[in-house]
């Protein structure tokens, strides 16, 4: 897991998250060929709480809540090679993904669909 806009708050924090999944995805692209490797990415962007949790000697610097949620349903319903990314996430990358393809998703914890974008890795080259 990876999260972007803290401890540092930053405008462009949804552009660099998707950004750096296409870099994965481009790594992970390349090394399949050999290493049989395939993954699948979610994205999703909102509030959560940010900070260390835990307490005594055992804390871990953080984030949790819906949104983290969402990504990680996102993650699971990503095929090998494909990106989700939330509704939220899409309204900053709109420009830069015009033939993203619209998913809704019934996901665990939601008791109504979620929209998701379909971004794929030959897209993601615009964000380089």
């Amino acid at each position: 897991m990876a999260f972007f806009g803290a401890p540092i708050g930053r405008d462009d924090h949804a552009k660099r998250a998707v950004a750096t999944a296409g870099e994965i995805m481009r790594e992970s692209l390349a090394a399949a060929s050999v290493d049989r490797l395939g993954i699948g990415i979610g994205i999703a962007t909102g509030e959560a709480f940010v900070g260390n949790v835990g307490g005594g000697e055992v804390t871990d610097y953080t984030v949790i809540g819906d949104t983290v949620n969402v990504a990680a349903r996102l993650q699971g319903e990503a095929a090998s090679g494909e990106i989700l990314i939330s509704q939220e996430t899409y309204t900053h990358v709109t420009t830069e993904f015009p033939d993203a393809n619209r998913h809704e998703l019934l996901l665990k914890g939601k008791s109504e669909p979620v929209v998701a974008w379909e971004i794929t890795p030959n897209s993601q080259t615009l964000l380089r």
